[in-house]
């Protein structure tokens, strides 16, 4: 499991509809919004899946950026799939 922690700066205004759209993606989990910023985490299988998911939020009308704060990524299969 990746669990991985991201700012999304947003559009003033938009701030928050792209808040509440955030939950309908797999493992999105909205934790605080602080002006036109949200604090997010994704828990996904991988770092790729992971990626794919935040890709995807960049695409949300109003989001400027999604930047990632934190990765923990120790139990990505797809890194060590002899488990070593």
């Amino acid at each position: 499991m990746v669990i991985s922690s991201l700012l999304v700066n947003t559009v003033a205004d938009r701030t928050e509809a792209v808040a509440a759209e955030l939950p309908g993606f797999p493992g999105v989990e909205v934790h605080e919004i602080n002006g036109f910023k949200i604090v997010i985490t994704i828990e996904a299988e991988t770092v790729d899946d992971s990626h794919a998911i935040a890709s995807k939020l960049a695409g949300i009308d109003g989001v400027l950026g999604v930047n990632l704060v934190y990765a923990n990524f120790e139990d990505d299969p797809s890194l060590y799939p002899d488990g070593v």
